[in-house]
């Protein structure tokens, strides 16, 4: 080796030795994070992947399994992936497409029996979508897993529930239409919907462990989900609902980053395919849906976010794919409080994507004294569990004094005062005027977001993301 090219040998391990220690320190601070949000919200265990230009660059688990048994989470610990399994169910109806077997843009009563005349203009892509006006039956009763409904069952419990709006009008997220989406693929394929799943995604991408939550399975590692109780945990509901093609998949972490590595190639889907499932869908008034095929699609301080949420009783879970800087995080708990799954994945994409931190946030927007006034008081009092009345809706009044939402600012008390506010955001959603905005204590960063009503009162207010 002439001296030349020593030096470039050793100017490349240098390099590689820089990137490992920063990976290293990153991973290490990382670790430390999720621990803290896992002993603060009471999370017993969770895995994490973060993929980063292709290379998985950590992947670890925390906790417990089961908190009975005091079983470590491993990177084969089996959790449920919730609505996470929707993005699977559209890959499957794209497989259909991709084979020649499936109309996107078909009536769904050319692939489903006996639909009633109110759904005939109804579409694949609507379902697809959450754009089919079709009753979410989540919200019913009868539906529970326990009941080992037929697809004509189904469809017959559900047909008597009226469209919410005409196909194609807006977006109403809908587990119905993934339960119909897993039923098309029976149709289509002539298989069951999970054999599909099974044979055509999950074995020949290696993922072994993914498979049917159904309890009647024993499923080796299988983690046990739990709810927080004030002051306890309590084992999840086992009145379980009947997700089938709306959120029925369990998997691991490891598995997992076998999916992403699947989205990121074309071993799976070809490139026309993954252009559909995450273009956004355009309504019937021409304007744009923040959802694709089983995936939502956002703009997060300047970085493009494809990515889903899933949540079933006693687990939560999150994929996020950072598009144009190349970084996944997936993140898996067995815990049901609402968001555990986004808050660990959002609190590891920060660690490789430093602008996506609030403090990075300025203010760009002026809101008018009166409003800003109002809104000020509101997200004060959060941090007191005060409710002044005149300040809201009705609606927004009976969830404020709702337990969850009074659970809820008890714990944001530890961080009170509020030092200051600063309002970062006001577009119009969905018609309506929504208005983002920092607020600072002496420990935490929160983000709030609140929507005003036509009467000038305020109608949401959520506590988004905190660091």
């Amino acid at each position: 080796m002439n001296g030349t090219h020593r030096r470039i040998y050793s100017a490349f391990h240098l390099i590689l030795w820089f990137s490992i220690i920063v990976l290293t320190i990153q991973a290490d601070e990382l670790d430390d994070r999720i621990r803290d949000l896992m002993a603060e919200r009471h999370i017993p265990g969770a895995a994490v992947a973060v993929i980063k230009n292709g290379r998985i660059v950590k992947v670890s688990g925390y906790g417990v399994a089961s908190i009975e048994f005091n079983v470590p989470v491993t990177s084969e610990t089996v959790f449920e992936i919730g609505s996470v399994s929707k993005q699977m169910t559209a890959a499957g109806i794209m497989l259909l497409v991709q084979e020649g077997k499936l109309n996107l843009d078909e009536r769904i009563s050319q692939y489903l029996p006996n639909t009633p005349q109110a759904w005939s203009d109804v579409k694949v892509r609507h379902l697809l979508t959450h754009t089919s006006g079709i009753k979410s039956y989540s919200s019913l009763d009868g539906f529970e897993l326990s009941q080992r409904m037929t697809m004509n069952d189904f469809i017959k419990k559900l047909s008597p529930h009226p469209l919410e709006f005409v196909p194609g009008e807006k977006n109403n997220y809908s587990n119905s239409g993934f339960n119909l989406l897993a039923y098309i693929i029976e149709t289509r394929s002539g298989k069951k919907y999970m054999d599909f799943m099974r044979e055509k995604i999950f074995l020949p991408l290696g993922m072994t462990k993914t498979g049917d939550r159904d309890p009647q399975f024993v499923i080796p590692l299988r983690a046990n989900g739990y709810e927080w109780r004030t002051d306890r945990y309590s084992g999840r509901d086992g009145s379980l609902t009947d997700l089938m093609g709306a959120g029925s998949i369990v998997s691991t972490i490891d598995d997992m980053t076998k999916w992403e590595a699947a989205l990121s190639g074309n071993k799976l889907l070809n490139s026309e395919s993954k252009k559909q499932i995450w273009t956004q869908y355009t309504f019937n008034n021409a304007k744009l849906s923040p959802y694709g095929f089983g995936w939502r699609i956002s703009d997060v301080r300047d970085h493009k976010l494809i990515g889903h949420t899933g949540q079933t009783a006693g687990f939560g879970a999150a994929i996020l794919r950072y598009v144009d800087n190349g970084v996944t995080v997936i993140a898996l708990t067995n815990l049901g409080e609402v968001g555990m799954g986004s808050l660990l994945a959002v609190a590891a994409a920060k660690k490789y994507i430093p602008s996506l931190s609030l403090n990075a946030m300025a203010a760009t927007v002026t809101v008018d004294e009166y409003v800003g006034g109002k809104l000020s008081t509101a997200i004060r009092d959060r941090y007191s569990g005060v409710v002044k009345e005149a300040l809201f809706s009705i609606s927004l009044i009976q969830n404020l004094n709702s337990q969850r939402s009074k659970i809820a600012a008890e714990r944001l008390k530890q961080y009170a005062p509020v030092a200051s506010i600063k309002f970062v955001k006001w577009e119009s959603v969905d018609g309506k005027d929504t208005i983002t905005a920092i607020a600072k204590t002496s420990r935490r960063v929160f983000l709030w977001r609140a929507v005003i009503d036509e009467s000038g009162k305020i109608a949401e207010l959520s506590l988004d993301e905190e660091e």
